[in-house]
């Protein structure tokens, strides 16, 4: 009879501390002999007297004595060996420990496999997920399709290729970083060899984060957001989703000024910060750079050489930031430059240029041109040296904005007003 309580729960006499896994009961119909008994037996110690067991106990200990008796004296003739005489026999089975209490469910005996049992299937799992990890070892070790190896695990086969597909590209990324900050020259489009266009956007991130992010994600356009330092704080959820979702993050100074008006001092201390508001939230630092308004000068050129950056501008400018710009205009400047090679500049705080962009999309897939952000242009399909020596008019696409002029704020043709 169990005692009261939960099926499930300990038995009640338990001794302070961890329990022995034999105290505990396993799910079983009828509860094991005590943890007591199970000790005592366990130690072969049980001095428990004739007079404390219970008469069915004794019953029982007669019956398990005149059993043993049995059995030795059958295992006795069959081996051809005398026995002692009777008195010798009773005498050492009076010395001898009284036998186990049996219970109906068989007691520790049936406790004890059921715990050597669980540890079996325990210690099966850890056997499994070591045949697991053994398999994707041998999958990465293995060559590729061709590998006769390679059939032990065909499930894995695709993802094996597209993860170094992935590091061959991002390598190759970071090779056309490097390669561009140490040559210290603005960029301006791609060698438009490629069906390729870099769609980026300026002075995010903000409260139109969240429609970019649907719309893009949606269409699967992979952009490049240049980033204004005193916009991320309290945006940081919108740059954590676009770095997801394999977006470029460059920045775009700490608070938007003209570069050429400041000191070289002052120029380092805006572009830093810039790129630690961005590099907190990242968890590493953007090296991808934008000035405001395409101004620049020697100055400029020479701190972000120095600090790795790779300075971007553009051939292509849809004008959004120009005043009471519509929706229409917009996508025409877009679409007139949609050229292979083009790096197009828009900015991600227009309502308007959102509104245009169902009409650029259109357009670009019409052409059959695939958008990609700046890392990929520069891995993929660099413009060549001479193209970057000669800036702007280096570039070998339709432009829309023309060359020589002074690109300030307001004026036609100009890249961006102050936001």
């Amino acid at each position: 009879m169990a005692p009261p309580g939960r099926p499930n729960d300990p038995p009640n006499r338990r001794r302070p501390g961890n329990p022995d896994p034999d105290d505990w009961d396993w799910g079983e119909d009828e509860w094991d002999e005590t943890p007591a008994a199970s000790r005592a037996r366990a130690r072969g110690e049980s001095r428990a007297s004739a007079s404390d067991r219970s008469a069915d106990a004794a019953r029982d200990d007669e019956r398990g004595g005149a059993d043993q008796h049995h059995d030795a004296d059958e295992r006795d003739l069959a081996s051809g060996r005398a026995r002692p005489d009777d008195s010798a026999s009773s005498a050492d089975t009076r010395r001898s420990p009284p036998a186990r209490p049996r219970t109906p469910n068989g007691g520790g005996s049936r406790a004890a496999a059921i715990v050597r049992r669980r540890r079996l299937l325990a210690g099966g799992g850890v056997v499994v997920v070591l045949l697991l990890l053994i398999l994707g070892v041998s999958a990465l070790a293995s060559g590729g399709e061709d590998d006769p190896r390679a059939a032990s695990v065909p499930l894995l086969a695709g993802p094996m290729k597209l993860a170094a597909a992935e590091s061959a590209d991002s390598l190759e990324r970071v090779d056309a970083l490097r390669r561009f900050a140490e040559m210290g020259e603005p960029i301006y489009c791609g060698a438009g060899k490629k069906p390729w266009v870099a769609l980026t956007y300026d002075d995010g991130p903000g409260v139109m984060s969240p429609k970019w992010i649907a719309l893009l994600s949606k269409e699967k356009i992979p952009v490049t957001s240049f980033r204004v330092g005193t916009a991320v704080p309290g945006n940081e959820r919108y740059v954590e989703v676009q770095r997801n979702l394999g977006w470029d993050s460059g920045t775009h100074t700490q608070n938007h000024p003209d570069l050429t008006t400041l000191s070289a001092s002052e120029q380092r201390r805006e572009i830093q910060a810039g790129i630690d508001a961005s590099t907190r939230v990242l968890g590493r630092e953007p090296q991808l750079f934008r000035p405001p308004y395409q101004a620049h000068n020697a100055t400029t050129d020479k701190i972000l050489k120095d600090l790795g950056q790779v300075q971007i501008l553009w051939n292509v400018d849809t004008q959004d930031s120009l005043g009471p710009t519509t929706v229409a205009k917009i996508a025409k400047n877009a679409i007139d430059g949609l050229r292979p090679g083009a790096i197009i500049l828009m900015h991600e705080t227009k309502d308007q240029t959102y509104k245009a962009m169902p009409a650029i999309i259109a357009e670009m897939r019409k052409r059959k041109l695939q958008p990609v952000t700046i890392s990929q242009l520069l891995a993929g399909d660099p413009p060549s040296e001479q193209q970057v020596r000669q800036g702007f008019n280096g570039c070998n696409t339709q432009q829309s904005l023309r060359p020589g002029e002074d690109n300030r704020p307001g004026e036609v043709g100009g890249a961006e007003a102050t936001t």
